[in-house]
């Protein structure tokens, strides 16, 4: 059911210079940029770099940590979503709203593909 990783995001101690490295060192496309958070295009995949304060469920996954993984978005077809979420709802996976956890507590959720 999972096509595909569509987004890694990455919660980020210092923005600007994370930005910064993204687009001028690695060279990456800015894709959209919305001041506490900016997503690069990475092939058909993406990078975001969010604030701490972007997303504070990402940022309460951290466990205390200053950065790291907020959460990743996998693609899936429309007609699989429900199943999806039950399923994950069932097993006891369900985070908040449309989010999900692993068994570590690493958000994800779906984009439609």
């Amino acid at each position: 059911m999972i096509q595909g990783l569509d987004a890694l995001v990455l919660i980020v101690k210092d923005l600007a210079k994370q930005k910064h490295f993204y687009k001028e060192v690695l060279g990456l496309e800015l894709e959209a940029d919305y001041g506490d958070a900016v997503f690069f295009k990475c092939g058909k995949q993406k990078i975001a770099l969010f604030s701490k304060d972007h997303h504070p469920e990402g940022t309460l996954s951290l466990e205390g940590a200053n950065k790291g993984l907020s959460h990743m978005e996998f693609r899936i077809k429309k007609e699989d979503l429900k199943e999806l979420e039950s399923k994950l709802k069932k097993a006891g996976f369900h985070a908040y709203k449309d989010n999900f956890k692993d068994a570590d507590g690493n958000l994800f959720h779906f984009n439609l593909g």
